[in-house]
């Protein structure tokens, strides 16, 4: 069934997050720092999740990068992290992105980004990528104040643009991304970024693409 709607996650599925990468790494002056950082402000995105709490993703990467520090042996003021994680705004898309958006577009599908980030840092996100002009619509979980992949984030959308689950597709890189989607009865795109892989233990997703310009010949 051609979707009506289809949702994209943002960052790593559409943005690379390499300069980000490099930031968090040259502060803490280790090559594994991103690598213990981000699965944790993951991680605590859904502590807050699954006990009724919301802070926003800009907090929880504040706080979770002041956790990690010290196993490196650092220590950060609140401007400083702050500093480091701006990164985040000047990031830029992969090569496919923009042509497949731009086909996508042109194929007549309604496009929506849905990360979750804070509404102001998507946006800039987006613009800075020079990719927020093929976007119908630029949501962060924000408005629900529930983290992906709690079901309720993706039907939040659902409802947002009066759509059934089988009509919207998730696009995203991230094993975990999918599972929600699919268990929220999505149909689901898995992008498969550099050392991005499925979850083994989940129902697969509809398709896997190499890249965004691979998915309109998968739906049409």
């Amino acid at each position: 069934m051609k979707p009506k709607i289809i949702i994209f996650d943002v960052n790593e599925t559409l943005l690379n997050l390499i300069p980000l990468k490099e930031e968090v790494n040259a502060a803490l002056q280790n090559e594994m720092g991103f690598d213990v950082w981000f699965p944790k402000l993951l991680h605590y995105s859904l502590v807050e999740t699954t006990t009724g709490n919301y802070s926003n993703f800009s907090e929880i990467a504040a706080a979770t990068f002041k956790m990690i520090s010290g196993k490196f042996d650092k220590e950060f003021s609140d401007p400083e992290i702050k500093n480091i994680l701006s990164e985040i705004t000047k990031l830029p898309p992969y090569p496919d992105v923009k042509p497949g958006l731009e086909q996508l577009k042109n194929e007549g599908y309604k496009l929506i980004a849905f990360s979750n980030g804070k509404p102001d840092i998507l946006k800039v996100q987006l613009k800075f990528a020079e990719i927020d002009s093929y976007f119908d619509g630029i949501h962060s979980v924000e408005e629900i104040k529930k983290y992906k992949p709690h079901p309720e984030s993706y039907k939040h959308i659902l409802r947002k643009y009066q759509v059934t689950p089988k009509r919207a597709l998730m696009v995203a890189a991230h094993a975990w991304d999918i599972m929600g989607a699919k268990r929220a009865k999505l149909q689901t795109c898995f992008v498969e970024r550099p050392g991005k892989n499925l979850f083994e233990l989940a129902e697969n997703p509809d398709f896997s693409v190499l890249g965004i310009t691979e998915i309109p010949e998968q739906i049409n």
